[in-house]
């Protein structure tokens, strides 16, 4: 491959990095700044805007799908909000039903 198609294949490769990591939001790490009791509104200023929201009555979940700074890899949270404020939120791995209680969005598990 001559020099010049082999840079522009390099910064090709470098700007599809650029717009892969740009579309996950935020890293995990701006999670620890969301907390019980924030507003809906607080919590997308702080996380972005969320990849998908879903809701069932009174409340809704915010989905985000960000980087685990240290490993690299991409993890799937989810914020529960009902009555207007952060009830609960994490890892949607690590929450099991007890994340979304009986109002379990689609693809969620409830009890």
């Amino acid at each position: 491959m001559n020099a010049p198609i082999r840079r522009i294949t390099v910064l090709a490769a470098a700007c599809a990095a650029s717009v892969w990591m740009a579309g996950c939001a935020s890293s995990s790490a701006k999670l620890n700044h969301v907390a019980l009791g924030m507003s809906r509104e607080e919590v997308v200023k702080t996380l972005g805007r969320p990849h998908a929201v879903s809701a069932q009555g009174d409340v809704e979940f915010l989905t985000y799908n960000l980087i685990n700074k240290g490993v690299g890899d991409m993890k799937e949270f989810v914020v529960r909000i009902q009555k207007g404020s952060v009830e609960s939120f994490g890892e949607r791995v690590n929450f099991g039903s007890s994340l979304f209680g009986t109002n379990a969005p689609a693809g969620g598990t409830s009890k």
